[in-house]
């Protein structure tokens, strides 16, 4: 991907053949931007329920049958395989649609609030309080380039399930990506401008969005980047989630089905080449099957083929998306040599067409090494051995990263103990990274891997107003609280307290009768 002052030029990762141009949108363009969303929005949410159920249904069957040429356009972007495409961007596009189809008809429903325990007395007193749901408005999407269908689509789904209007930047380096998530939506019959994409790079268009008057900022990328993002979303007090990365470790228990171990740990830290924020990039494993184990991920990573899978399905892993990608994993070999590391297996370029970098795992280094410790974008893990679940717990714990993470064993009442005192959002027992195409579970993470949710109803609860509305009947014309204070409400107020909280419910039959008298008043 290359830009000019106005242009985007993409290239095909894996080929080096150009993709396709697109005019940059101009940051000055964005103020009209947000106010067409907003416009929109109130219209979407105008129309009836039945009918917007109806536009996303036919929006889940335009993706369905348009499945090839999506495919074919993420593909030509990413260079990832055509199996991974159809799996993690397409499947998980659908199964957001579907889900938020079958929550719709609830989002809006008012929800009573109990009083719990001071509920008979506010029965008594003629009150209710419930809580109506509302539409935040208008919600600035930033997606990254490693899923560049599946991510913006299940957010913006999500979004305009709960009658929302988006603007949705993809990354510059897939924007055909993100305009046929648009392309979507707009064929499904939403308003126009319920859904924009505005193509350009966070520095200038992202930047002006970020400074908008919008309603919420969902954005997946780099923790550096999400900090920046939070700091311009400060002044205007824009709330915002926040995918960042991660480091996700794997606990190898010596229990552990070892042949399924190793396979999943062969997909789990090479899908996408790499490239995901839910790879296993730390794989811990028992002292007693380490050597095992070792043989058993090398034999697997073995038959991975490296290439372009738009046509063979067969490919196995992909290109990196870029040069610099290239030179980075580079870096971080090298590094790992230097500070200690063995290379198991990898570890080089291929000097061929396309940017493609070996399946790579390091054994043997300290787990304070850099390797260890950052983020590593691309198909390098490191394995480590453990001789206690203690050790274990502690080195999986030990990074500012907590986004997912798995435990293998047979015994599952231990690997729902380990899980439960691991670090992260999502973390798996005897399987990797796949929940992300659950919508129905929570997704986000801790630490340096961010904050708030995208998916399940966590993810609605971010994309709705909780808009609390109190009603009394008016049974009383006064309030104990209210002027004028005198000695009679204030010994009220106090003997209500020790009835209440001190749980003194003797007194209840003589004070009940004279807050009656005060309420009714004069």
């Amino acid at each position: 991907m290359s830009t000019t002052s106005d242009r985007i030029i993409k290239y095909n990762p894996a080929t080096l053949e150009l993709v396709g141009e697109l005019n940059r949108t101009s940051p000055d363009d964005i103020s009209l931007i947000i106010q067409d969303a907003k416009m929109a929005q109130a219209e979407w949410i105008a129309r009836p329920l039945k009918e917007r159920i109806g536009i996303l249904k036919r929006l889940q069957k335009h993706v369905v049958l348009n499945v090839d040429n999506i495919v074919r356009v993420i593909c030509e972007e990413t260079g990832k395989p055509r199996v991974e495409a159809m799996n993690a961007d397409i499947m998980s596009a659908l199964s957001a649609t579907m889900y938020s189809i079958e929550m719709m008809p609830s989002l809006f429903q008012p929800k009573n609030i109990s009083f719990g325990k001071l509920s008979p007395m506010m029965k008594y007193l003629g009150r209710r309080s419930y809580i109506q749901p509302r539409p935040l408005g208008v919600i600035v999407i930033i997606s990254p380039w490693n899923y560049p269908y599946g991510i913006p689509f299940s957010q913006a789904v999500m979004a305009i399930a709960a009658g929302n209007s988006v603007v949705l930047k993809p990354s510059s380096a897939t924007p055909f990506s993100g305009l046929e998530v648009q392309n979507a939506f707009v064929t499904a019959g939403v308003p126009e401008h319920l859904i924009q994409v505005v193509l350009g790079s966070g520095g200038s268009v992202g930047n002006a969005l970020t400074s908008s008057a919008i309603d919420r900022i969902i954005f997946t990328g780099s923790t550096e980047v999400g900090k920046k993002i939070m700091a311009d979303a400060a002044n205007r007090l824009t709330p915002v989630t926040m995918e960042l990365g991660g480091k996700d470790p794997m606990i190898v228990m010596a229990d552990a089905d070892l042949h399924r171990a190793a396979e999943a740990a062969a997909w789990g830290c090479y899908v996408n080449a790499g490239q995901t924020c839910a790879c296993i990039k730390r794989i811990y494993v028992h002292d007693e099957v380490y050597n095992l184990f070792l043989d058993l991920f090398r034999d697997n990573v073995s038959r991975i083929k490296l290439g372009y899978g738009l046509n063979d399905p067969e490919i196995g892993m992909g290109p990196l998306i870029d040069e610099d990608a290239v030179d980075e994993m580079k870096v971080h070999v090298s590094r790992a040599v230097e500070q200690g590391g063995k290379i198991l297996f990898g570890g080089q370029y291929l000097e061929v067409k396309g940017y493609f970098f070996e399946p790579t795992a390091i054994i043997d280094l300290p787990h304070s090494s850099d390797i260890v410790q950052k983020e590593i974008f691309g198909p390098i893990v490191t394995i480590h051995k453990f001789q206690s679940v203690e050790e274990a717990i502690s080195m999986a714990n030990d990074s500012v990263y907590a986004l997912s993470g798995s435990v293998w064993t047979s015994d599952l009442a231990m690997g729902k103990m380990i899980a439960e005192r691991l670090t992260g959002g999502t973390i798996n027992v005897n399987n990797v990274g796949y929940t992300y195409g659950l919508a129905s579970t929570p997704w986000g993470g801790r630490g340096d891997s961010g904050f708030g949710h995208t998916h399940g109803i966590e993810g609605f609860s971010e994309l709705l107003e909780s808009h609390h509305v109190h009603v009394d009947r008016g049974k009383f014309s006064r309030e104990l609280w209210w002027h004028p204070y005198g000695r009679e409400n204030l010994e009220l107020s106090h003997g209500l307290l020790n009835m209440i909280f001190g749980g003194q419910y003797s007194r209840t039959m003589t004070l009940l009768p004279r807050m009656r008298r005060w309420l009714k008043g004069r």
